[in-house]
């Protein structure tokens, strides 16, 4: 005997089909950033984050201790598509320790401008020195934001 559906139950809506990734030029690329930072706290997920006056934004932080988690806050303009972005996280000597790629989909986004963090845990950051992180979209380095952290 085939299954029948519950009466109660609800009827999922169709999935919409993810969008191919916009092709972007490095200048269009460069463009989309609203402001990319360091943070020791990230905002909760889903959290409606206000630029005007950096009322609810969280607070930029220029140095951090070995061994304390980081997070890069950044913030990308609307552009109705996918975003193919990537965040590289590059030691004092020069070696890229660790990198997420973070595809932000902003077709079904209403709002101008869209934020994403990436966060580097305590165990990773066991080095002291300057490190950078870059940040890439559609392929191009749209950023390099230093970051020092002490002994």
């Amino acid at each position: 005997m085939p299954k029948q559906p519950r009466r109660d139950s609800k009827p999922h809506p169709p999935r919409r089909p993810t969008p191919a990734a916009l092709n972007l030029s490095g200048f269009e690329a460069a463009s989309l950033v609203k402001f990319a930072y360091f943070t020791d706290r990230a905002p909760v997920p889903g959290t409606l984050l206000y630029t005007a006056f950096r009322r609810n934004m969280p607070p930029g932080v220029k140095e951090f201790a070995v061994r304390t988690p980081v997070t890069f806050f950044y913030g990308i303009q609307q552009t109705g598509g996918l975003l193919n972005i990537q965040v590289r996280w590059i030691n004092p000597d020069g070696v890229v320790t660790r990198t997420s790629d973070l595809p932000m989909d902003q077709s079904q986004e209403g709002a101008l401008w869209t934020w994403q963090v990436d966060r580097l845990e305590k165990r990773d950051l066991a080095q002291a020195g300057v490190w950078v992180v870059e940040l890439l979209i559609s392929g191009h380095r749209v950023g390099r934001y230093p970051l020092l952290v002490r002994a």
